[in-house]
């Protein structure tokens, strides 16, 4: 099969974590959601046209269609600082503290529905896009390069397999019998990040809180073991292999 995939860099991100609302803490990846919602305002998917609706049913159909893998391929740097901001309940300013991302840079993998596969495909051939791809907020634009369409196979054996990819746990609040295993072939170092990934089961929208493996730049692992998936899958693209979920 064919995946699309594309690099995606900017001088700030700012992809939030939602659990925290006091202070602004960013993610070094984006979620899912946040991928498919770049991946659709490339190609202008509405989200919705109702008031109260997240998700429109044109943009749910464009998320069930599409599955995703990530490379993190920057250094992970992030930046802090303060900015005043006035109560509603006293006459005041308030310092809260807000992170940015540093020069991120990511690989993007993308495998969805035929027709959107040839919109995306075009628009990224042509890097004319509906709405300008930002990193988590519009002041965080987003530069796309590297476009190619590559082929993939699917890898049921992972063992020994060596991946530079975000890797989806699936264990925790969604398969607590899930077990998965790797170690470095050299020195490498990987973060750990709780996204909420969203899917469908049963023709619904639902999500769970789950683990993501995140390889730092220049960092290549091997699988050890990993037990059969249920929201992603494993590719082969040349030597390594990538998780698209």
């Amino acid at each position: 099969m064919k995946l699309i995939t594309f690099r995606i860099s900017g001088a700030f991100a700012t992809f939030r974590d939602p659990s925290v609302t006091t202070n602004q803490t960013v993610y070094y990846i984006p979620s899912k959601s946040a991928v498919v919602g770049i991946l659709g305002a490339m190609i202008g998917v509405s989200r919705s046209d109702t008031l109260g609706e997240i998700y429109g049913e044109e943009y749910q159909k464009f998320f069930k269609n599409t599955k995703i893998g990530i490379q993190f391929e920057s250094i992970p740097n992030k930046v802090s600082f303060f900015t005043n901001h006035r109560s509603l309940k006293e006459p005041k300013t308030k310092p809260f503290k807000t992170e940015v991302l540093e020069n991120p840079r990511y690989t993007i993998y993308v495998s969805t529905d035929d027709e959107s596969s040839k919109k995306l495909s075009t628009a990224l051939k042509k890097n004319e896009f509906k709405f300008s791809p930002y990193l988590g907020h519009a002041y965080c634009p987003a530069t796309i390069s590297e476009f190619k369409e590559v082929d993939a196979e699917k890898v049921s054996n992972t063992t020994g397999k060596m991946t530079k990819c975000v890797v989806l746990d699936e264990s925790e609040t969604y398969n607590p019998n899930f077990k998965f295993k790797w170690e470095a072939t050299k020195e490498g170092s990987v973060i750990i990040e709780r996204h909420i990934h969203h899917y469908f089961k049963d023709e619904k929208f639902d999500g769970r809180v789950l683990k993501h493996w995140i390889p730092t730049e220049n960092s290549v692992f091997e699988i050890k073991t990993n037990s059969k998936r249920d929201l992603s899958d494993f590719y082969k693209i040349g030597e390594y292999v990538v998780c698209i979920y």
